[in-house]
């Protein structure tokens, strides 16, 4: 749909909640959260994009495509039954300034208007973006600085369950979880609530549970994924952990749809799915990438779909209903049967995706090509009952 060339490549993107419709207009604004990562000591910054999509058109026989055997959709400009379709646009409404690299970038969910951030030497920040300007002033001031990581981090997640409630994991290997509740005029200095030390090598990923407020995962360089329950007294170890993976732990994520699951990415290519009643093995392992995974999020909708983003430069949508199906030999050939669907748009790592909570099968990618890409999977693939599809169909 979209490949947008940024002055510098960001390592972070996520689409806020929230959608603006415009009655009298053929398309919808939505919003996206980005960061920079430059070098030669240039600016840095937190980043909001508006992206201008299509509205999706209703089906009219008299815009049926014989070659993708489709009628109408996302990206069908104009056709027989004379419906305009507007073309995406995106553009960049406000910069922020920001010291040095932004890592990861992620809004509170309670209040999208304040934004966490985890830069370089291990700073995490909040900023309150109505309270800055929409053109950079050159001069970095976050509204509080979340003090205590000694080395930089990525792993950053809010808590869906309490406001203001932050947990970050960094290359000091420690995880710590912080309340900028906290925050007094007289200092916007806020230390930790609570430092863990339960893993012993680099934390590459920390997220809250979207369902039980007490749970916390991490994952680590040393191979580790790992289950905090926080109202353990104990901050040297974990609720549960499980091994299962021959490389680094890079990422993890909850299904919000299934209390029970949840899926890792490694540096040994493989993502691997998880029962938290019984960590002692892995429910299955999907494989397909070539290179490490990086990023992993569950569909907002649907239960079974998980995207994981990788250094082979593709982001790999996969079934988990379609796991152990029977496949002929051809099919074989393409993956296995959960192997749903592949973007190979960019040129260099895949770093961050989101999934679109208002067009649920809208995505953004971002990677070190300095692209931003958004698109959507073909409405022939994401139907019901879908049978076989030509290469072509895959994407819009």
């Amino acid at each position: 749909m979209l490949s947008n060339a940024l002055d510098w490549p960001t390592l972070t993107t996520q689409w806020f909640p929230d959608k603006q419709s415009h009655p009298d207009k053929n398309y919808s604004t939505h919003r996206l959260l980005l960061g920079t990562h430059t070098s030669n000591e240039a600016d840095n910054y937190i980043q909001i994009a508006h992206v201008q999509l299509p509205n999706p058109v209703a089906p009219d026989v008299r815009d049926y495509d014989e070659e993708k055997e489709e009628i109408g959709g996302h990206g069908t400009a104009g056709g027989a039954a004379g419906k305009d379709v507007a073309s995406i646009k995106f553009s960049i409404v406000q910069k922020i300034d920001h010291p040095g690299e932004v890592n990861k970038a992620r809004y509170m969910p309670q209040n999208p208007n304040m934004i966490a951030s985890m830069g370089v030497e291990g700073r995490v920040m909040i900023w309150d973006k109505t309270k800055h300007t929409s053109i950079p002033t050159g001069n970095a001031n976050p509204q509080m600085d979340l003090k205590g990581h000694t080395e930089e981090g990525f792993g950053l997640s809010w808590s869906p369950h309490e406001q203001g409630h932050l947990a970050t994991g960094s290359a000091d290997t420690t995880v710590r979880l912080w309340d900028i509740n906290q925050f007094t005029k007289t200092s916007k200095t806020i230390a930790p609530k609570t430092t863990y030390t339960h893993h012993n090598n680099v934390v590459n990923d920390v997220q809250h549970h979207p369902l039980h407020q007490f749970l916390i995962g991490t994952v680590s360089d040393d191979l580790t994924l790992q289950v905090l329950d926080v109202r353990q007294e104990s901050t040297e170890k974990s609720a549960c952990i499980a091994t299962g993976h021959e490389e680094a732990v890079n990422s993890l994520a909850f299904n919000p749809a299934s209390e029970f699951i949840l899926a890792t990415g490694s540096s040994d290519r493989t993502i691997g799915i998880w029962d938290l009643r019984n960590l002692n093995v892995k429910l299955h392992a999907l494989e397909g990438h070539r290179d490490a995974v990086q990023s992993l999020a569950w569909h907002p909708f649907e239960e079974a779909i998980l995207g994981s983003g990788s250094y082979d430069r593709r982001i790999i949508f996969w079934d988990l209903s379609k796991v152990g199906e029977e496949q002929t030999p051809d099919d074989q050939e393409d993956g296995p049967p959960e192997l749903m669907f592949m973007h190979g748009g960019h040129t260099n790592h895949v770093s961050d995706f989101s999934w679109n909570m208002n067009d649920p099968w809208v995505a953004c990618s971002a990677a070190e090509d300095n692209l931003i890409q958004v698109w959507r999977v073909a409405n022939a693939l994401v139907a019901k009952d879908t049978e076989d599809v030509a290469t072509e169909e895959l994407e819009e």
